[in-house]
């Protein structure tokens, strides 16, 4: 029994090495191996590494720690805005920018509804060409910041993750210095990723805001796209609008489309009565006159009783 008690501990022990990789190094082991994993820009592992190091207590290697950590942090949160850190980290002047194109189109479209609407009244024909271009570019344009809104949503995402990692960045450094004051690259540290995180919170607060404005642009395009789709002909609407794409959200409802199915027929919902049409009327009726219309052929011979015999070689037509 003892042998085999102590191969199952070995075994487990084993196993309890392999699952903990960092299980049997020392404090500066892992300290050195944290460092290793930062310089190849694994900051994972060199959080993992660094973390289990501080987690020896070995009090000459915390402030040095602590200080790797501070970099594996800001480094965790670049990696969260893919790299940027300032100067490019917004995408506000682009969001701005639609915003101010989406503006233009809905002014542009409403214009165009009046003289719709002045042409009307006046018994006129009117010239369709300035509303085809006002809708294709209001259409043009909430195609594209429906496609942006999600993005930037992405963006804000990231953003909440490069925020809480340098917070704790930060605080990596401001511990490595209290612990070492003679540790003044750590302080330094601390006020630059300070100084980022401001920014970083500044333009994320107004990428939020515009966010927001975006979302209720879209709905303004929608309404005013939908309004100019109901003045004008079908036979007048621009290639942008016939494309079938987003044909439920531009159009006004009375104003859309069946969606043919195969056979360029509409298929009927589950459980619904599905009207045949004068064609499929008029196969089924063709179908019954040849099935009940129908001579049943007979297996008398002329002249012989009903119930008499015959052989069935003897009889005409089909043998049923």
């Amino acid at each position: 029994m003892k042998p085999i008690i102590i191969a199952a501990l070995l075994v487990s022990a084993s196993a309890a090495a392999a699952e903990d990789p960092l299980r049997d190094l020392d404090a500066r082991e892992l300290h050195n191996l944290g460092t290793t994993r930062l310089r190849a820009g694994d900051h994972a592992g060199a959080e993992e590494a660094l973390r289990a190091s501080l987690g020896r207590d070995v009090d000459a290697l915390r402030p040095p720690a602590l200080h790797n950590l501070g970099h594996v942090r800001f480094g965790k949160g670049r990696d969260a805005l893919k790299g940027r850190t300032s100067g490019d980290l917004t995408e506000v002047t682009v969001a701005r920018s639609f915003v101010e194109a989406a503006d233009a189109d809905i002014a542009d479209m409403q214009d165009q509804i009046q003289h719709l609407d002045d042409a009307k009244k006046a018994g006129v024909e009117p010239d369709y060409v300035p509303a085809q271009a006002a809708l294709a570019g209001g259409i043009g344009t909430f195609r594209e910041l429906r496609k942006l809104i999600p993005k930037e949503e992405a963006m804000l995402g990231r953003r909440g993750q490069a925020d809480a990692a340098w917070t704790r960045s930060i605080a990596d450094f401001r511990g490595a210095n209290e612990l070492d004051g003679a540790d003044t690259a750590a302080q330094s540290n601390a006020e630059a990723v300070e100084e980022l995180l401001r920014a970083l919170r500044r333009q994320s607060a107004d990428l939020e805001e515009m966010v927001e404005i975006q979302r209720k642009k879209l709905e303004e395009l929608r309404e005013t796209i939908r309004e100019l789709i109901r003045r004008l002909p079908d036979d007048q609407l621009p290639p942008q609008a016939q494309d079938g794409e987003d044909e439920e959200d531009l159009f006004p409802p009375e104003r859309r489309r069946p969606r043919p199915q195969q056979g360029g027929r509409t298929n009927p919902r589950e459980g619904e009565e599905r009207r045949m049409d004068e064609q499929e009327a008029r196969g089924a009726l063709e179908g019954l006159r040849n099935e009940f219309g129908r001579k049943m052929p007979s297996s008398r011979r002329p002249g012989e009783q009903p119930g008499a015999g015959g052989k069935p070689e003897e009889r005409k037509g089909k043998d049923y």
